[in-house]
């Protein structure tokens, strides 16, 4: 009792200032999270790592400013002086719990301590955080045997406050002595012979291996939720900007690993519980704001979203939803990551979710897409234009015809489309590009203009074939424009074609037979009476070669043409 007093005695009863205990709180908040970060993660690992530098850090800064710093562990608090840091029945696996549980009243830190003593004092605490059955030592234990120079700590001695030391001294030599009878007993059992076990009797069975598995995730889980909870529910306490930002840190981390194990709705609870803090906290901590936007400027960048670009392929087709849940959550900078995602292989649903997402911030941040377009290969650039035709956007149409330019052919291609899927009209612009290098294009520029009788079309074409030399002569080409004409024209085509069948004769042999038939062709699908009777008038020619051009040129020469052998 003698010891206890003067223990006692060298406890500073100083009283701490409001600034002093808040300082003392924070960095105790700040230790319960190292603790519970060693319990979830294995030894080592980057979070525990950081946990560690961080309550370190903490320390050494209040130890050289107020001096050594004491935690009296009580039944139901912990305090610092006379400031309470934790109040109430604490947790099963609580450092509170844990400490108190092995009798350890307090613990002090002093001036010198160094970084390798915290740490392996918070691997013993965490080795025996959980009893297991059968435990093999405890903190206590570990502490006689690995002495800290700069670590103190006292060990509760158990009486019962009844005066009577001596009874009580007898009481626990008593109890001690019947624990080792039990002890002599139980070796002596464990040299007797038991009975063969029967394997085949113990095996689990699929349903129970099932089983069992879903209970060791859902405590997983449960865990991970309850440690994420403490930690938004800990931001909310703070009124430091800088353990503010600290606590973020761990959540960022926290964050990409959720990915990493497909921990999906994890991610977005830490995404959502973000977004609430940061609306509560705008007004009381107006410098939160710009904190949690940083976060989540960080978790929209590439090396926190990495892990997606390794579980891309494997993620399924269910988790979707959840999927674009968190992206919408994101700022544009994710939009980098996404369309790497796209070029993958996987599922439309997938795709969807990627598009949509896009989409998405590129509606409300068009910069983000001006960015991706400048640093995109030919691949994303052609799923790009899905993005750009699915905006509600006048400045889609910009990029579009931009794109209508680029060096690689399918990309033009993609790029046309789109525009003429926006804007029709915007044809007129593209008639030149009938004797585009691309097949793909020609054709579609073409299909374009035989959609509907165009007078600009119209103009476009026979000006186009009026021009036609020897030098530039594709036969199956101009068949098919002036098939095309024939669609897009009306009367005024006529004079034209008709001095092109019955008099066009710079051109020699096959080549003026040619043009000859594509004038016939075109006549023919006119559908009018003008056309018809210049037809007529082909059918009764003096020449041969022109009677026969009229009578079958609609009928076999545009078969026998290729439709794309330009």
């Amino acid at each position: 009792m003698e010891n206890i007093a003067n223990q006692k005695a060298l406890t500073d009863d100083k009283t701490l200032s409001e600034a002093e205990l808040n300082l003392v709180r924070r960095l105790f908040t700040t230790l319960l999270l190292t603790v519970k970060n060693l319990t979830l993660y294995p030894e080592g690992h980057g979070i525990c790592k950081n946990s560690i530098n961080q309550f370190y850090t903490q320390l050494t800064a209040y130890i050289n400013k107020f001096g050594k710093l004491r935690f009296e562990i009580e039944r139901e608090q912990v305090v610092c002086r006379d400031g309470i840091l934790v109040e109430g029945i604490p947790e099963e696996g609580s450092l509170h719990h844990t400490l108190f549980r092995d009798g350890i009243s307090w613990l002090e830190f002093t001036p010198g301590v160094e970084q390798k003593e915290v740490s392996d004092l918070l691997l013993i605490i965490n080795r025996y955080i959980k009893l297991s059955a059968e435990p093999e030592g405890d903190i206590v234990t570990a502490l006689w045997e690995n002495p800290f120079p700069h670590i103190l700590y006292e060990v509760t001695e158990f009486f019962s406050g009844s005066g009577n030391e001596a009874e009580d001294f007898n009481d626990i030599v008593s109890s001690r002595g019947s624990l080792i009878n039990e002890g002599t007993e139980m070796r002596e059992k464990a040299h007797q012979v038991d009975p063969p076990i029967d394997l085949i009797n113990i095996a689990l069975t699929p349903d129970e291996e099932m089983t069992l598995k879903e209970m060791m995730l859902s405590e997983e889980e449960a865990d991970i939720t309850s440690y994420l909870d403490a930690l938004l529910d800990s931001l909310l306490q703070q009124k430091e900007e800088d353990d503010f930002s600290k606590i973020l840190d761990v959540l960022s981390e926290e964050f990409t690993l959720t990915l990493g194990r497909r921990d999906f709705d994890i991610g977005l609870k830490i995404l959502m519980g973000l977004q609430y803090i940061r609306d509560i906290c705008r007004e009381d901590l107006p410098w939160s704001e710009k904190l949690i936007s940083g976060f989540y400027a960080s978790a929209s960048g590439k090396e926190a979203l990495a892990p997606l670009n390794e579980i891309w392929e494997q993620i399924e087709t269910d988790d979707a939803a959840i999927l674009y849940d968190i992206f919408i959550l994101l700022d544009s900078r994710a939009i980098h990551t996404l369309l790497s995602l796209l070029s993958k292989p996987q599922s439309d649903p997938k795709k969807k979710v990627l598009l949509d997402a896009i989409v998405h911030f590129a509606s409300s941040d068009i910069s983000a897409l001006e960015l991706a377009i400048n640093n995109a290969g030919d691949n994303l650039l052609e799923r790009l234009v899905s993005v750009l035709l699915k905006m509600d956007n006048p400045q889609s149409l910009k990029y579009l015809q931009r794109l209508s330019h680029h060096s690689s052919g399918s990309i033009r291609y993609t790029a046309i489309k789109g525009i003429l899927k926006i804007d029709p009209g915007r044809i007129k612009e593209m008639f030149n590009l009938i004797v585009d290098k691309e097949d793909s294009i020609r054709q579609l520029v073409l299909a374009q203009m035989e959609s509907v009788r165009d007078p600009a079309a119209e103009e476009f074409l026979v000006s186009y074939l009026k021009k036609i030399r020897a030098t530039d002569f594709y036969a199956n080409h101009l068949i098919q424009c002036f098939r095309i004409l024939g669609k897009c024209g009306s009367a005024r085509s006529v004079p034209f074609l008709k001095d092109t069948l019955l008099k066009w004769g710079f051109l020699a042999g096959s080549k003026r037979a040619v043009i000859r038939t594509g004038a016939a062709i075109a006549l023919g699908t006119l559908g009018l009476a003008e056309a018809d009777k210049v037809l007529d008038a082909a059918k009764r020619s003096m020449f041969p070669g022109i009677r026969k051009i009229a009578g079958s040129a609609i009928e076999e020469l545009s078969k026998e043409v290729p439709v794309n052998d330009r």
